[in-house]
């Protein structure tokens, strides 16, 4: 209803951009959690877990350490969700970039664990 009048107020837009993060991180973090019980599900008792150029697939592990990306960036989004409320509460313009960050974060963390993953099926 607001955007057919074009009456929305500069609250609303700042409103607006603080909650569409906050779900894009959530969204990031559900496909993260997602990622990793699908693949615990069909993985094998032992994954890799590091892999360099020099000498490859290095260091092995068990499957629960999958769960340590979903772990980390839920932790992550929570701390930082507190962190924006509290230390920059009234400063929008920190408030954005700080969850803008957490949102970056949360996508690394997405794509490491894919590429972890990609790796461990080659």
């Amino acid at each position: 209803m607001l955007y057919a009048t074009g009456m929305l107020t500069q609250n609303n837009k700042r409103n607006l951009l603080e909650y569409s993060l906050i779900a894009a991180n959530a969204l990031v973090l559900g496909l993260i959690w997602f990622v990793a019980v699908w693949r615990f599900s069909v993985s094998e008792d032992f994954i890799p877990l590091h892999y360099t150029i020099y000498f490859g697939l290095d260091r092995f592990g068990p499957k629960y350490d999958l769960f340590l990306f979903p772990t980390l960036g839920s932790v992550i989004l929570g701390v930082n969700l507190l962190v924006s409320r509290v230390a920059f509460w009234g400063n929008y313009l920190w408030q954005g970039l700080f969850l803008g960050f957490t949102l970056l974060e949360e996508v690394v963390l997405l794509v490491s664990l894919i590429l972890a993953l990609l790796k461990g099926l080659s």
